[in-house]
């Protein structure tokens, strides 16, 4: 439901499925902000997330993104 809203991931619904499954769950729809991607990995404990307009249009940056993750402690690859 929050697909294209960039108002945040469904972090309860994420942290259930991911809960559930022994598979890798990747939040999708919903990251605006930089702090939204930490809680997807983080409270929504999401394995990966993924993003597309926040991107396409500039207003966060990978290299952003990822140095942002890195500084909260987020395990990543950084290259």
């Amino acid at each position: 439901d929050n697909d294209g809203h960039q108002d945040g991931f469904e972090l309860e619904l994420t942290a259930t499925v991911s809960g559930m499954l022994k598979i890798p769950v990747i939040a999708s729809g919903g990251g605006g902000t930089l702090d939204h991607f930490c809680d997807a990995l983080t409270l929504g404990k999401a394995d990966a997330v993924l993003a597309a307009s926040v991107f396409h249009f500039n207003e966060i940056t990978i290299a952003e993104l990822k140095e942002f993750l890195n500084k909260s402690n987020v395990p990543m690859r950084m290259t």
